[in-house]
């Protein structure tokens, strides 16, 4: 029979190993990410000069079917431009997602962003993602309870499991105001997530 000590160092060795495996999960997802994110970046930067500046916006913009005028592309990225160039480099382009990634007071701009979120679930540059995927990105934020029933509604009969960039807007609308409705003395008004039918507006006010 083993002894006290013996069982504290097995559950130590278990402990060890059950680490050591979550940390090789964490960094294998956060090198997947990392490539998703190179990938969305070189998409993006349509002239192959490092940076996101407002034609390549506007040229993506209009593949997702959003028509946005060029003051209202250049909105987009002057809210994360941080050394104020009018354009989007790679350094700035990263830290925003991460940035408002792991934001949780609703305060980061968010209208790249969710471009970007758009875009690394596209893969075959085909302008739509996955139904399941657009969900799980729901639950993941905001928790698999609070799934909003007219986000179920949008779902409920699409035989092709495929959205476009209008509808992904209007879900991530309808779960942040159903999260401020639940809890709206602790949870902020998220920018960037205003919809409308009009896909012009689809990226927010």
């Amino acid at each position: 029979m083993a002894t006290q000590a013996e069982r504290m160092a097995l559950k130590l060795r278990e402990d060890s190993e059950k680490a050591r495996r979550e940390k090789e999960r964490r960094e294998f997802k956060e090198a997947q990410e990392l490539d998703s994110l190179k990938r969305v970046f070189k998409r993006l930067d349509k002239n192959g000069d490092l940076r996101v500046d407002v034609e390549d916006l506007l040229l993506e913009l209009a593949f997702l079917q959003i028509p946005y005028t060029r003051k209202e592309a250049q909105m987009v990225l002057w809210e994360v431009d941080d050394d104020n160039d009018n354009c989007v480099d790679w350094e700035e382009f990263r830290t925003t997602f991460h940035r408002t990634r792991d934001d949780k007071t609703g305060c980061e701009p968010r209208k790249l962003f969710h471009v970007i979120e758009f875009l690394m679930h596209d893969k075959n540059h085909s302008g739509v993602m996955d139904s399941d995927e657009c969900l799980a990105i729901i639950h993941a934020r905001y928790g698999k309870e609070a799934l909003d029933p007219r986000v179920v509604d949008l779902f409920k009969d699409d035989d092709d499991k495929s959205i476009h960039f209008s509808t992904f807007m209007q879900v991530q609308s309808i779960q942040a105001n159903n999260a401020m409705r639940l809890t709206p003395s602790s949870v902020p008004a998220v920018r960037g997530l205003s919809y409308s039918r009009d896909k012009s507006k689809a990226l927010g006010a």
